[in-house]
């Protein structure tokens, strides 16, 4: 791994970033390998989209996209193909997906800034804008596209991404069907945990949102005093960004001491495939963050404790007390409650 200490792997965006400000309309905290190059085929912009505005009609050549909506309500128009086609809503704690190259935008219908988490399945995501598109083709092609019209042919637009525009919402779209295999309500999804005392884990996964390419997600809302299992993901990297309060993320890396990570709302944190990690909430509020995998359907985690409990007793002991030129006495493991499922969350004592 290029990055080999575990601080390498944070990204504490609002004092890393530059945020992307539209007047009046929102802003962006737009992260990419360059900025944080710990990242490997994944990344997330944090952004905020404010009442009668929106996210221009663009598309991405380079990669799938999946959103998380924190807070508000937006409108989402796809324009995939002329027979795929969407019009949907998405509230809070609602996702959606955009395939790679398909046209969309996302609309703030809502009366409060909308405020999202936008997931790349690229490291350096590109973005095409309409007004972009526009201004780029020849004027004479413009011209057959209007004749006998010519606003568009003396137009001249943007040549770089302008992010985010004015809209007022028509009212014939809001009388659309919002129901959509683009849009995903992880309220109405089984949760792999649900625990008053500890919180939820949740996932939005090809095997529960079939539609999904490339890229998925999970939600981990952890109550105070709570942790996440340590584990690892073998087949995928994680990009973790803190959607609410605060916590303390361990990373564990070859040949590296360990040291606590502490994030808040809009920190990042990734994790390569294979690299054991965990994360506590050590406030005294909730603690939330989203995570973005690098591929539809990434292999369930990888949990210490249940992946130690596979090996015979005499083994585990063995390897716990004698190991190079180290001897150590007891069992460390003796009280390790065998089981074949991970823990999800820990109540820490």
């Amino acid at each position: 791994m290029i990055n080999s200490t575990p601080e390498s792997y944070r990204l504490q965006t609002e004092q890393a970033v530059v945020p992307v400000s539209t007047k009046e309309r929102g802003t962006a905290y737009m992260v990419n390998k360059d900025i944080f190059p710990a990242l490997e085929g994944v990344t997330t912009y944090v952004l905020e989209v404010w009442e009668e505005a929106m996210r221009l009609p663009h598309w991405h050549p380079n990669a799938s996209e999946l959103g998380y909506v924190i807070s508000g309500a937006i409108e989402i128009i796809i324009w995939r193909s002329p027979g795929e086609t969407a019009v949907f809503t998405a509230t809070a704690g609602m996702c959606w997906f955009i395939p790679q190259s398909a046209l969309h935008s996302l609309n703030n219908i809502g009366d409060k800034p909308a405020e999202l988490l936008v997931g790349f399945s690229s490291d350096r995501p590109q973005d095409m804008d309409l007004p972009v598109a526009f201004n780029g083709i020849p004027v004479p092609i413009r011209e057959a596209y209007t004749s006998p019209h010519s606003e568009l042919s003396q137009w001249r637009g943007a040549s770089s991404n302008p992010l985010l525009g004015k809209f007022t919402p028509p009212t014939e779209l809001q009388r659309v069907a919002s129901g959509s295999p683009y849009a995903f309500d992880l309220a109405k999804v089984t949760p792999l945990l649900n625990e008053a005392s500890l919180g939820s884990v949740i996932w939005g996964v090809k095997s529960n949102w079939s539609i999904l390419e490339n890229i998925s997600m999970l939600r981990a809302h952890l109550k105070p005093g709570a942790a996440r299992d340590a584990i690892w993901y073998p087949d995928a990297g994680t990009l973790y960004v803190v959607s609410q309060g605060e916590g303390e993320f361990h990373i564990v890396v070859a040949d590296q001491p360990v040291v606590p990570l502490k994030v808040k709302r809009n920190d990042f944190i990734f994790v390569p495939m294979g690299v054991l990690h965990t994360f506590l909430n050590t406030s005294a509020k909730d603690f939330e963050v989203i995570a973005f995998f690098t591929k539809a359907d990434p292999q369930p985690e990888v949990s210490l404790a249940v992946a130690t409990s596979f090996f015979p007793n005499s083994l585990r002991q063995q390897a716990m007390t004698e190991y190079g030129l180290e001897q150590k006495g007891g069992d460390p493991l003796k009280g390790l409650k065998l089981s074949g499922v991970s823990p999800y969350l820990l109540k820490l004592s």
